[in-house]
């Protein structure tokens, strides 16, 4: 599923629940896609809805404030937390360790949209723990992703292009509720915009 523009796919057949169930919202896309901008942006703008929820991500690498925004942990630290059950979710990429809190869990059982930046490679798992789950992918062209990605300043322009080359297809898991794509090369408030539509429908 890689169509140029920005798309919507409703899935059909999701599971019901007759228990309060939240929606939750994986965000995923290759590196340099903008995924930290928009959902930035997006949670200013939805600072005042309490329906929704933004995750902050635990990982295994010190936060850079002006790139992304999360809390820190050592190897040792999130290996203990992951075997002690903290995290509703986690997995492994680029060498480092990424996990969300299992306090997620209560914002979801009282109904909440939760709304995580995840890897692709993470979502049949998440799938598999979540009731409800929507998938947002936010992408750009190659070369867009190229440039950002190299911006950074974290990596060399081999190491750069050897990143994007791993970017794996994305593969919607069964029972997921809805797709969305959005092609963020262009005005970030535009693609924020659909993102927080997306997110908080208007009424």
């Amino acid at each position: 599923m890689s169509p140029d523009t920005d798309s919507e796919t409703a899935v059909a057949d999701a599971a019901p629940t007759s228990a309060p169930c939240g929606t939750f919202v994986a965000v995923v896309g290759p590196s340099g896609a903008g995924k930290d901008t928009l959902l930035a942006m997006a949670a200013e703008i939805l600072a005042g809805d309490p329906s929704v929820v933004f995750a902050r991500r635990i990982v295994t690498r010190d936060a850079v404030a002006e790139l992304e925004d999360h809390d820190v942990m050592s190897r040792g630290e999130f290996a203990d937390a992951e075997a002690a059950g903290a995290f509703c979710l986690s997995w492994h990429a680029h060498g480092l360790a990424y996990g969300l809190p299992a306090s997620l869990d209560a914002a979801l059982a009282s109904g909440r949209t939760v709304v995580a930046n995840i890897s692709r490679r993470t979502l049949a798992d998440a799938a598999a723990r979540f009731p409800r789950l929507a998938i947002v992918e936010i992408t750009a062209p190659r070369d867009v992703l190229v440039a950002r990605v190299a911006a950074r300043g974290r990596e060399t322009p081999d190491e750069v292009a050897a990143r994007i080359a791993r970017q794996v297809e994305l593969e919607v898991p069964a029972g997921a509720a809805a797709f969305h794509r959005i092609m963020n090369d262009g005005d970030p408030g535009e693609a924020c915009a659909r993102l927080v539509a997306i997110l908080a429908p208007a009424p």
